[in-house]
């Protein structure tokens, strides 16, 4: 279940721009280097900024400061650097591969944020703001985050490591696919549910509320695990409205499924170790609509980014060049 952006190989050799190394001092808070257009191997020892509505594409950058994508814009970053944190503003986009970020990622009603085979020091956090955008992304692929807070849009992570734990509290769906979570995993009241697969969580694996689909481990019989997951503390999966299906995992404390409507449906092929409190009927072949919800997920979230991204290299190549 990992992306494979088909502008990847665009996103690494659209720009010519030599390795030319501004040296300078850290970064000032009163200095801001703008970006619309493209750039490339240079240092700045200052905070970067994307206008309001423009698009900035860097390559082999490093930004010795904060970045602030504000309003509309987007950024897409490839090979390079941040030593600061990333504040990604209303509907605009961050896009970052093989990249490092020192600090945090903040979405406050974006679009969305995607990293692929890069990491963050801190948090990747999404948060609602008035006007903002109600059903962005935090998309997370083959990379490294030191922890996930989610308040809105949805949450996808698939072959990555959060180093701590994942809240995904009133989010559209959290899905984590082939991932650890050092940490605990608690998913709260989501309007599309949520899947764990081939995962491992070292903490408890919490699932309250929402109307949406909820399968744990279970994905195996729609095509989507292939091996179980691990859950460290406690799984408890209640009050979910869309279906739940719990199955293939191996619990290290209690298993607890309660007041869900339907009736949770549980496999034979759970090892738990501490105790079993479950109101729950045989698992069944997961139904032909969750199965497409599930499929949906992801296929949605990389046409989304494939057309962001391919977008913002498009538009910046032709403003020109940004500094």
């Amino acid at each position: 279940m990992k992306l494979r952006s088909k502008v990847a190989v665009l996103a690494t050799t659209a720009l010519a721009v030599g390795g030319v190394t501004l040296m300078a001092s850290p970064a000032q808070a009163d200095l801001v280097t703008l970006c619309s257009g493209h750039g490339g191997a240079v240092t700045l020892p200052t905070d970067l900024a994307v206008p309001a509505g423009k698009n900035c594409f860097l390559d082999g950058t490093v930004i010795q400061g904060d970045i602030t994508v504000r309003q509309g814009a987007n950024l897409h970053i490839v090979g390079g650097e941040v030593e600061g944190e990333v504040i990604v503003q209303k509907n605009a986009y961050f896009d970052a591969s093989d990249t490092t970020v020192g600090d945090r990622v903040v979405n406050r009603g974006s679009f969305g944020t995607y990293l692929e085979e890069s990491s963050t020091g801190a948090a990747l956090r999404t948060v609602p703001v008035e006007g903002g955008n109600t059903d962005g992304f935090a998309f997370v692929v083959d990379s490294s985050v030191k922890s996930v807070n989610a308040e809105v849009g949805a949450v996808y992570v698939s072959g990555s490591r959060i180093g701590g734990a994942v809240t995904a509290d009133g989010v559209e769906y959290a899905d984590i696919y082939d991932s650890v979570v050092r940490g605990a995993l608690t998913v709260t009241g989501p309007t599309a549910g949520g899947i764990l697969c081939d995962s491992e969580v070292i903490g408890a694996a919490t699932y309250t509320g929402g109307t949406g689909p909820v399968a744990v481990g279970a994905g195996e019989t729609g095509g989507f695990c292939s091996s179980v997951n691990y859950i460290d503390g406690d799984l408890s999966v209640t009050g979910v409205g869309g279906g739940v299906y719990v199955d293939n995992n191996i619990v290290g404390g209690d298993l607890v499924t309660s007041d869900n409507s339907p009736t949770a449906q549980v496999g034979d092929n759970n090892r738990v170790r501490g105790g079993i409190v479950t109101e729950e009927v045989a698992l069944r072949s997961l139904a032909a609509a969750v199965t497409e919800e599930f499929e949906a997920h992801e296929e949605n979230l990389v046409e989304e980014v494939e057309t962001a991204r391919a977008e913002t290299i498009d538009e910046a190549m032709a403003a020109g060049p940004a500094f």
